[in-house]
């Protein structure tokens, strides 16, 4: 009977903080509302505009050039990462990448049509950045985490193997 009872608090309090965990993540993919606008697609519109950017820099830039290679590089290490904390990572790194690569285009001497382009593509690749640091899923992210270190939370997550969500910093 005591089995039983221990059995049943560690299945349902894992239950109910696995619940707890997969709404704080979701918030990432699909948004608060689950209207599809949450980080992902702020990371996805990003990676766009850093390859309408490098599109304009082709055009100017040989391939080989390593402003090119590096944001087209960063921007593959965004769509590869899978975590939190490496696509945060890789969101970094892109974010260097792309005003580089917008700095040179900005000192060359482009065409007419072409020169509206860097500043438009880099404002908009800046948009994401902004609605990414608005999002909600950091305070959902943390309020679970702080559920986590609470009692009889942090007990329960120590013997189920509950772990802490990794915020986009």
């Amino acid at each position: 009977m005591i089995f039983m009872i221990i059995f049943g608090t560690l299945a349902g309090g894992r239950g109910s903080l696995a619940a707890l965990r997969e709404e704080a993540g979701i918030v990432f993919s699909v948004g608060a509302r689950g209207d599809g606008i949450g980080i992902q697609s702020d990371l996805n519109e990003r990676a766009a505009a850093a390859y309408n950017m490098v599109v304009i820099a082709r055009k100017y830039l040989p391939e080989e050039n390593a402003l090119i290679r590096n944001a087209l590089a960063e921007r593959e290490a965004l769509s590869k990462a899978v975590s939190v904390k490496e696509k945060s990572r890789a969101n970094k790194a892109l974010s260097v990448a792309v005003k580089d690569l917008y700095d040179a285009l900005c000192n060359m001497a482009l065409s007419d049509v072409d020169s509206k382009y860097p500043q438009a593509l880099y404002t908009e690749f800046q948009s994401g950045a902004d609605r990414i640091s608005h999002d909600p899923y950091n305070v959902k992210a943390a309020g679970f985490n702080k559920t986590l270190t609470a009692f009889p939370a942090s007990v329960l997550a120590a013997l189920t193997g509950i772990k802490p969500l990794d915020l986009f910093e």
